[in-house]
């Protein structure tokens, strides 16, 4: 005879009173076998896989991804044969209660073994996330416009390769991806599918007026740091396990001769040739950074000059991650009430001149890069809404630096210098933004009128793999739709979305008219989110 039982958040020791379920990967009415992988959770220390206490099928699902449950709280219903566990069987009555919740089902392999298996300790979520679903969640191998394009320009018939891995959003093929793959075949191999290449292969209020996002452009410094570099300094760990919890595969540092002005002014003159303007045109410069090159003059006015703007109006703003966001809404406001016609808004970020590398929480998460984007008030495509722009300042303490401001300008000889470099409260962080991320998007469709089903890509800070899959299926957005480029690139705070956004219209993944989300969680908290037309 069967019986249903509840089963609880596990405790994972007498300082840890909830956890945040990352993923759920069982749906109501799924047999699931004792041993197997059904959830996947997160303590402020460790990222746990929890495991089917025994052999039943799912009755009721009682939360969602990316929910903070407390120790102790049901958060699933089985129905069960085992009489081993009896002590959890629920009463005839409750069994008898509403239907059982609907949560987004997903692959899970079996385990041998029961209960909680850890993973690895978890690293803040300002960090961030990076592999697409694996290829065998697809009948084919998908590319993008622009690997196409590389593939042809090399006399390759995309068509005919079978054995290459994507790293692009749903597993796609990018530049980079077909780049390395064809450096690494021998000519015979390249001749084998060669194909001539023809020219056609190649080829009312503010509040809710549009701007024009004319031109974007990213950068990168010419240095990569890879995990094994990093890891050098902790021997305990290794790079599967930074994989497996950050998504970060490398990340790009400056070294001499760089600097975010170098990088800003790179970014700028992609965005620049694509909207078809000379730096005489613009009449703006909004640059975003937590870290300028020096405190004064501002990064805007460094940047002007070496572009040869010399008379634009030209300012810094500082909203930690969610700062190109904010940039962007503050360009598209200043455009609208007539203050400036053409606006350059940038971003760079040089975080590794502020990452302790003896900090195992922090010492993988960081890069650097910078992105720009031309706004104009032309006609035409691209086209930028009202970004919605918030905050909760609860959370001042969660990712902080506390040296370098008017309180502790310098340290003095023989102080500590943990002050002067970048920290963060992992766990609040974490819990926070799975929830603060899947609010602002969902504040965004509801805004514009749109359903999860109409949403083309989603833009996000990059923050954490985990993170970004729970807030996928919590919005109920396919992962696959997410832009994610932190494996490549890690966090580069303010400047990752302006990245990820820069990768994808080089990779020319964005079609006419899709709707593109972005959303962002900085320190403060700040937070911003809206929709861009393409």
């Amino acid at each position: 005879m069967t019986f249903q039982i509840d089963v609880p958040i596990p405790s994972m020791g007498a300082t840890v009173n909830e956890m945040t379920l990352i993923d759920l990967l069982v749906d109501a009415g799924k047999r699931i076998a004792k041993g197997e992988k059904i959830a996947e959770l997160e303590s402020d220390k460790s990222v746990f896989d929890f495991e089917a206490p025994c052999d039943g099928v799912i009755r009721r699902i009682f939360c969602r991804a990316g929910d903070i449950i407390e120790v102790g709280t049901p958060f699933l219903r089985i129905e069960t044969d085992d009489t081993s566990m009896g002590h959890m069987k629920v009463e005839d009555s409750e069994v008898q209660e509403a239907p059982a919740a609907k949560s987004a089902p997903a692959a899970s392999d079996p385990k041998t073994s029961t209960g909680l298996r850890e993973i690895a300790p978890a690293t803040p979520a300002a960090s961030a996330a990076a592999s697409a679903p694996s290829s065998a969640e697809h009948s084919s191998i998908r590319w993008t416009p622009r690997a196409k394009k590389l593939a042809l320009e090399r006399g390759v018939n995309p068509d005919t390769i079978t054995d290459i891995v994507g790293t692009g959003p749903g597993s796609r093929v990018t530049g980079e991806d077909i780049t390395a793959y064809l450096d690494t075949q021998s000519a015979a191999e390249t001749n084998a599918s060669a194909l001539p290449v023809s020219s056609e292969a190649i080829g009312g209020e503010s509040a809710s007026r549009t701007v024009r996002v004319a031109g974007i452009g990213y950068a990168v410094p010419k240095n990569i740091r890879s995990n094994a570099e990093i890891l050098k300094q902790f021997p305990g760990k290794t790079e599967d396990e930074i994989v497996k919890v950050t998504g970060i595969q490398q990340r790009y540092v400056i070294e001499e001769g760089e600097s975010a002005t170098s990088l800003a002014s790179s970014a700028t003159r992609d965005a620049l040739a694509m909207a078809e303007l000379d730096v005489c045109d613009i009449d703006a410069v909004v640059v975003a950074t937590l870290l300028p090159d020096q405190p004064v003059p501002g990064a805007a006015s460094a940047l002007a000059k070496k572009l040869g703007i010399e008379k634009a109006l030209a300012f810094d703003l500082n909203a930690a991650c969610s700062g190109w966001l904010y940039a962007l809404e503050v360009g598209r406001s200043l455009i609208l009430g007539g203050t400036a016609k053409n606006i350059l808004v940038v971003t760079a970020e040089i975080l590794s001149r502020i990452t302790n590398p003896k900090d195992h929480e922090t010492a993988f998460l960081f890069g650097d890069g910078a992105g720009a984007a031309i706004l104009t008030p032309q006609s035409g495509g691209h086209r930028l809404n009202r970004l919605e722009l918030s905050g909760d300042a609860r959370y001042t303490d969660a990712i902080s630096r506390a040296g370098g401001g008017a309180l502790n300008p310098m340290p003095k000889p023989g102080d500590d210098l943990d002050p002067f470099y970048l920290k963060m409260d992992g766990g609040v962080v974490f819990k926070r933004a799975v929830l603060a991320f899947s609010n602002i998007i969902e504040s965004a469709l509801e805004r514009h009128g749109l359903t999860p089903d109409e949403v083309s890509w989603v833009v996000p800070h990059q923050a954490n793999a985990r993170i970004l899959r729970a807030v996928s299926k919590r919005v109920g957005i396919p992962y696959e739709k997410f832009v994610v480029t932190i494996n490549k690139y890690g966090n580069t705070s303010a400047a990752s979305v302006s990245m990820a956004l820069g990768w994808a219209a080089k990779e020319e993944i964005f079609e006419e008219g899709d709707k593109i989300i972005f959303c962002s969680v900085g320190a403060g908290f700040t937070y911003a989110g809206g929709l861009m037309t393409w």
